[in-house]
């Protein structure tokens, strides 16, 4: 499964000039879920001349002329309608005694005379999620909604309401439900029923919808813009009503500058390849500009395919590279569903929303590889009490399954890393808390890659040894 964060940090990475993306992580749009007490009805199926033409004729009113008159209508527009109805088949236009012509009912003119006539409204309940930020009725329904629980164990950001107060009748009109049910509808286009009024709110508990907040920083982390991406897309109303209530302040998440990478060596730091051609490759891998036949001279579909494989090629070559923060992410998943020979995780902190079933599940599908090795250091100079006891013991268990997996309270101070096989990424994101930050402050993190083999085995021993020490001194102080 796509995570949905990562694929809306990547693809909205560059949305402000001069700013670098500090924050990506999953937000919760509040929402209540309405049952309401409607007045509603078939939507009928007819045009309205078209269902007043079979009204009169079964009424004994059969010229075209007189239609028009007692409608109050021009004879064009009644002419047409009966010519529609003729092609249905539910009128026929017969000559008459006089040497005119009526319109008389067909049986199927008779059976839909006889349904319009049972068209009646009827009282139900009926659901509708109501965006509490946009203070407006949403085409969302309860499987696409998770409770306020879910929503915080899952590291969810929770955004605000604009208002507190419940949701009133008057917030949620006839024809703005009948607008989303025609949205909804699968067939023509328009939904089976219409609502006429809605009569009270018997029900509204409090859900959320989950979502993507980014947060982007200038260099010196002093002016904050942010987007919120909800159902894959920008949602500027959603910007906006956050902008209304305080903007990202009410959420509580503070960004500070970068604290920046550990320094590399010497020959890796020359060698490194920065952010700006990093992501130039990046968005010709991944976005191959659309052809544009007017232009002359403009490549064809298949050379923009090459042009494409080519920027992923020359990327997939690179040595040392500059990490977009985005891509943190997708590495540590690439990682866990890749490693063969090793893995190697150092971060200071291990909490729950991180630590979740799905990255438990990736784990224990790697540590059943053979000849792997894996080491998970933990703490690096921070108290262990600021991890999540339960994040904790769910590792622990999956270490005693696993002997394989060496895993360790770190106590000094060491740079955190992400290595696996050939691969070393020297950052300072947080691998194991980035989506539940203890105190909530974010820094636009760059990391870099290294696929230097030599490096990449001194770094994995230095940090394997260090691991190792600390799961032996662990066992012999209990």
């Amino acid at each position: 499964m796509a995570d949905t964060t990562v694929t809306a940090a990547r693809r909205y990475s560059d949305q402000h000039p001069g700013y670098r993306l500090a924050y990506a992580g999953e937000a919760a749009v509040p929402v209540s879920l309405l049952t309401l007490d409607v007045l509603a009805q078939e939507r009928k199926r007819l045009p309205l001349v078209d269902e007043f033409v079979l009204r009169l004729a079964d009424h004994g009113i059969h010229k075209i002329d007189n239609m028009a008159a007692v409608l109050g209508i021009d004879t064009a527009t009644v002419s047409a309608a009966v010519t529609a109805q003729m092609s249905a088949e539910t009128v026929e236009y017969r000559p008459d005694s006089l040497g005119g012509h009526k319109v008389l009912l067909t049986q199927g003119g008779r059976r839909a005379v006889e349904e319009l006539s049972t068209v009646t409204p009827q009282r139900t309940e009926y659901p509708q999620a109501f965006d509490r930020m946009l203070w407006q009725p949403i085409p969302h329904v309860r499987a696409d909604l998770v409770t306020r629980a879910d929503a915080e164990s899952q590291g969810m950001r929770i955004l605000p309401s604009v208002r507190t107060a419940d949701v009133d009748t008057s917030d949620v009109s006839p024809r703005r439900l009948n607008l989303l049910l025609d949205q909804t509808q699968q067939d023509n286009g328009r939904s089976a029923i219409e609502v006429l009024s809605v009569e009270a709110i018997t029900r509204q508990p409090r859900l959320y919808l989950p979502a993507v907040l980014l947060v982007f920083a200038s260099d010196t982390a002093d002016d904050l813009r942010f987007n919120i991406v909800v159902d894959d897309l920008l949602s500027e109303h959603h910007d906006n009503a956050l902008h209304q209530v305080g903007g990202v302040e009410r959420t509580k998440i503070q960004v500070v500058p970068a604290v920046g990478e550990p320094d590399l060596p010497s020959p890796l730091r020359q060698q490194r390849i920065p952010y700006d051609e990093v992501r130039d490759l990046q968005r010709r891998a991944n976005n191959p500009p659309p052809q544009d036949d007017s232009t002359p001279g403009t490549p064809s579909n298949g050379a923009k395919q090459h042009e494409s494989v080519t920027a992923r090629s020359a990327l997939e070559a690179l040595t040392v590279r500059s990490v977009p923060l985005f891509e943190h992410r997708e590495l540590l998943t690439t990682a866990l569903n890749s490693a063969r020979t090793r893995f190697l995780l150092a971060s200071p902190f291990v909490r729950d929303a991180v630590v979740n079933g799905d990255f438990l599940a990736k784990l224990e599908i790697m540590l059943r590889r053979s000849d792997l090795t894996a080491h998970i250091g933990y703490g690096l100079g921070q108290d262990p009490a600021h991890s999540d006891d339960n994040a904790l013991s769910r590792l622990r268990a999956l270490a005693r399954r696993y002997p394989l997996l060496k895993l360790a309270h770190v106590p000094d101070s060491h740079p955190n890393v992400l290595i696996f096989d050939d691969t070393w990424v020297s950052s300072g994101f947080e691998w194991l808390s980035f989506r539940d930050q203890p105190t909530r402050t974010y820094r636009p993190e760059e990391g870099t890659l290294v696929r230097d083999k030599t490096h990449v085995d001194e770094r994995h021993n230095y940090y394997a040894e260090l691991i190792g020490r600390a799961d032996v001194d662990a066992a012999t102080r209990s």
